[in-house]
């Protein structure tokens, strides 16, 4: 006995149907499209006509009901078309999600390759994934953060005797024209050049061996942007960082040795502890920088302007030409009061000299 399935359909017409269900959709789409069609035209119709079509005789009633049929026909057919056009819409969103996904997919999968250029060309693809999927902007930006901190982590420093001069063990300063890999400078360079968006989440590279890092704003369309990141510990050595905006971020203990941040922002930035030895911060702006226990010996072209809106403290290395400066002092004095209110009022900073005249 053949086994019949609910329908009582045997399994060489379900095979059948299997084979013919396209012809058979159609034959169904086509009985529906043709039944909706009659409805609208004969009970959709009258009902929308109402009594004053039905009052009406003769050619009149046909008149006016064929104009009352073209109406609702031509009803349906927008709704149809705005359907159309919301289903499509849903479906180019969807396809759209699908290719990002997939992207977003394949780039990690790249980032994890032993070969540098497959390393790079993921690195650019999440770039565009970050920039054509503001939903993806956290995931991309922690993910690149995380490929710089895992593949240029700072050694640690074994511990030595303190010194004569108080202090421990010193890294030796990096050579001229040591840079990042090539890899792990282009993941800095797009999370520099990352869309504005909000972010809950500080960018964290802290511990990271940057020592050279080219970051210089004339080569970026607008100021490369490593506010607010995480930056604690990090090797800048001789970083190249002209025009960059380090606003808010958090620089403590980062090591700025011969670091060119000639013209960057750093309002706001935490920089306690930081060495910043032979820096040039000509024309930096510090307006709220914290600078407690910071080593600015020998800092090139820092002024007393600068300080003045900086926080300082006793343990802040000063070149000797602004440790006694009157500006310098004014305001190390207010860093106290602000620390300890029994504290006797800050001086006024004096005015700043004029220029002498020509």
């Amino acid at each position: 006995m053949r086994h019949r399935n609910l329908w009582g359909i045997g399994p060489s017409w379900a095979r059948a149907l299997r084979r013919h269900r396209v012809t058979v959709w159609v034959v169904v789409g086509t009985i529906v499209g043709f039944g909706a069609i009659l409805i609208v035209v004969g009970p959709v119709s009258w009902l929308v006509a109402g009594d004053t079509v039905r009052d009406l005789h003769g050619k009149e009633r046909a008149d006016a009901l064929n104009a009352v049929r073209q109406t609702v026909l031509t009803a349906v057919g927008g709704s149809s078309v705005l359907l159309g056009v919301g289903f499509t819409a849903r479906s180019y969103r969807l396809s759209r999600r699908g290719q990002v996904t997939e992207r977003f997919s394949t780039a990690i999968g790249q980032l994890a390759s032993d070969k540098r250029a497959e390393r790079l060309g993921a690195v650019y693809g999440l770039e565009h994934v970050m920039a054509e999927s503001p939903q993806d902007h956290a995931t991309v930006v922690g993910v690149l953060a995380a490929f710089v901190r895992e593949n240029a982590g700072r050694t640690p420093l074994r511990p030595e005797p303190v010194g004569p001069d108080g202090q421990g063990a010193q890294r030796p300063l990096a050579e001229w024209g040591t840079a990042p890999a090539v890899d792990i400078t282009a993941a800095v360079e797009v999370l520099a050049r990352r869309p504005e968006r909000f972010e809950a989440r500080r960018m964290d590279l802290r511990s990271t061996e940057l020592a050279g890092l080219p970051l210089r704003s004339f080569e970026f369309e607008a100021p490369p942007r490593l506010s607010r990141a995480f930056l604690t510990w990090a090797d800048l050595c001789r970083a190249d960082l002209r025009g960059a905006d380090l606003s808010g971020a958090i620089l403590n203990s980062a090591d700025l040795r011969s670091a060119n941040l000639a013209q960057a922002r750093l309002d706001g930035a935490g920089l306690f502890k930081a060495d910043l030895r032979d820096a040039l911060l000509a024309d930096t702006t510090l307006l709220g920088a914290d600078l407690s226990g910071a080593d600015l010996r020998d800092a090139g072209q820092l002024t007393a302007q600068q300080l003045a809106g900086a926080v300082i403290d006793d343990q802040t290395q000063l070149p000797p030409a602004l440790a006694d400066d009157p500006w310098v002092v004014a305001r190390l004095a207010d860093c106290r009061a602000r620390r300890d209110p029994r504290e006797a009022p800050a001086p006024t900073p004096p005015r700043p000299v004029p220029p002498p005249t020509r």
